[in-house]
């Protein structure tokens, strides 16, 4: 599949999109032969002085409403390349990916706790409004914080109650004593399971391939209990503790599962 990047003709000086990996292209906007390298140069350049940088958000904002979304959130990702700690661009990168999970946990990562004037981040009530639904309250706590430093005090609350609303919801069995205990029990009961494959393989004459399909079998079980419980018991927010200790253990013993099943059903390790 074709990737492009964004550059700036070297004849017009427009803002033009690049195909990756063909070093010469004819410019839409004028015709001129440009070559790659120095138009993705010119872009880096005006992208990087902080004289400029304002203007270049405009224009993307501006090329968007003529040209679609590829063009300007490329000129945006180079210029939060070279301003990192710049909110406006960052803030257009995810609105410009259609708020792209992954993208908006990266923002509020990094500008949520950031104490901004409301009059500097005019977008914070949209962005909410549309990142606030069920699916993200696995980063509530992020966007309680993105709340409270992007918001004036007056417009908070109905935010704060949406949130507290959906967790409770995302979170609503998680808490109880029951699905801790038995999470414990899976995490502790498979990671002996995965450890005991091993000698078990060994002592019986499988081979290499039907020994690495009971290893998968017996992880995709395990796996299947994990899914179990999360349909049963609903999401966790936090993991802390033991639980996260066991719960790298188990991991850990997955893959040691997988390798006993190619180490379990070859004849040199094999002792009856």
């Amino acid at each position: 599949m074709a990737t492009f990047s964004a550059g700036v003709c070297t004849k017009c000086n427009e803002y033009i999109l690049l195909k990756d990996g063909v070093p010469f292209l004819v410019c839409p906007m004028c015709g001129a032969s440009v070559g790659f390298r120095e138009a993705t140069a010119k872009l880096d350049k005006r992208c990087a002085n902080k004289d400029t940088v304002h203007a270049v958000v405009a224009d993307a904002i501006a090329l968007e409403l003529s040209y679609g979304a590829e063009l300007p959130f490329r000129i945006l990702t180079t210029v939060s390349e070279n301003f990192p700690r710049m909110e406006e661009p960052a803030y257009l990168l995810v609105r410009l990916s259609g708020y792209e999970r992954n993208l908006v946990h990266i923002y509020l990562e990094q500008f949520g706790e950031i104490k901004s004037d409301s009059g500097n981040v005019s977008w914070a009530a949209d962005f909410l409004d549309t990142i606030i639904v069920y699916g993200n309250m696995d980063m509530a706590d992020l966007i309680i914080q993105y709340i409270e430093n992007k918001l004036p005090q007056n417009k908070r609350q109905p935010y704060l109650d949406r949130v507290k609303h959906l967790r409770e919801e995302y979170v609503a069995k998680a808490a109880d004593p029951k699905s801790t205990k038995l999470l414990f029990a899976i995490y502790i009961t498979s990671s002996i399971l995965n450890v005991l494959i091993l000698p078990l393989l060994m002592m019986t004459p499988l081979g290499i391939l039907l020994s690495f399909l009971v290893a998968m079998g017996l992880v995709t079980a395990e796996m299947g209990f994990m899914f179990w419980h999360n349909k049963v018991w609903g999401n966790r927010l936090g993991v802390e503790g033991k639980e996260k200790l066991w719960m790298v253990i188990f991991l850990c013993s997955m893959f040691f599962a997988l390798g006993s099943g190619i180490v379990g059903g070859a004849p040199l390790f094999k002792i009856f």
